[in-house]
């Protein structure tokens, strides 16, 4: 990567000059002499202060995009030609945390066997956390339940989930014949942290309709799913949560599935990965293995 850009994705990152120039360890009228360069090599204006402040011009917008798919696929190559003296090829990914954990779990060993010449390389964390780690090229594509924006990544989806309210066998709503949100209002909720996605798809869900978080009578917010199960078997609280993440417990009558019938969301679960990712027919063939598994 041409190491002009480098000082340009330093100068966005910290929105100043003499920041860039110290984590680079070169002068601060070099790391403007560059920005310099690619605006007159691209015959547009970059990057411009406003309020003492360095910002992205329209332009500089787009071009960052692609100066940070740059810098992802120059890790990526340096990996790839890496592998070459390797025995297995590397391979990493991240999915989020229902689609890890319960979604994708039990084909995980089919996975393994139909990549035998890849070095696998898996990471569960939370949307916003994935979507960092594929920009920065830390991986070669995601399976996430979030949203995300989808003219900045490629993506397929690959299954429609469920989410769906849950609760303890012997809760009252549990044999009530209609259900609606009005009924949660003195409910403790379970809720997922900040930057998940499933805690987006909730409270978008409820803010289409006119509903907060504040509808409910108590939340409470914790970031692991197996612990918010155990937390609503012990009746202390329901949750909303995909079916995928509880359907276990739902079949064996330790968890149970309450309909609503004011509030219904189905969600894409989606495989992404970046514009111009130049591993795309490594991306195909997963994306096909995926699909025969889980549609």
């Amino acid at each position: 990567m041409d190491f002009r850009l480098e000082s340009f994705l330093l100068a966005c990152k910290y929105q100043s000059y003499t920041k860039a120039a110290e984590k680079l360890c070169i002068t601060q009228p070099a790391v403007s002499q560059h920005i310099q360069f690619l605006e007159n090599q691209y015959g547009c204006k970059l990057l411009e202060y406003n309020n003492k402040k360095l910002t992205l011009t329209k332009a500089g917008e787009v071009f960052y995009k692609y100066a940070q798919n740059a810098k992802a696929n120059e890790k990526i190559i340096r990996e790839k030609l890496h592998a070459l003296s390797q025995a297995q090829k590397p391979l990493k990914f991240a999915a989020t945390l229902t689609i890890g954990e319960f979604t994708i779990a039990p084909v995980l060993g089919d996975f393994i066997k139909s990549f035998t010449d890849y070095n696998i390389t898996m990471y569960v964390d939370n949307t916003e956390t994935i979507l960092k780690m594929l920009q920065r090229g830390d991986i070669s594509f995601a399976l996430v339940e979030g949203l995300f924006d989808k003219a900045y990544y490629k993506s397929r989806l690959f299954k429609i989930a469920d989410f769906v309210l849950i609760a303890p066998v012997t809760h009252p709503l549990c044999t009530k014949k209609k259900v609606t949100l009005e009924d949660l209002k003195d409910e403790t909720i379970i809720i997922r942290e900040k930057g998940s996605g499933s805690r987006e798809v909730l409270e978008r869900g409820l803010f289409d309709i006119n509903y907060t978080l504040e509808h409910f009578g108590k939340i409470i917010e914790i970031g692991n799913v197996n612990v918010i199960k155990q937390i609503v078997k012990n009746g202390l609280g329901l949750s909303f949560m995909y079916r995928d993440a509880a359907i276990k417990e739902i079949k064996n009558d330790l968890l149970a599935e309450v309909k609503l019938a004011d509030f219904a969301i189905q969600r894409e679960f989606n495989f992404i990965y970046r514009q111009n990712n130049i591993l795309q027919t490594n991306v195909d063939q997963i994306y096909s293995f995926f699909v025969s598994k889980l549609s």
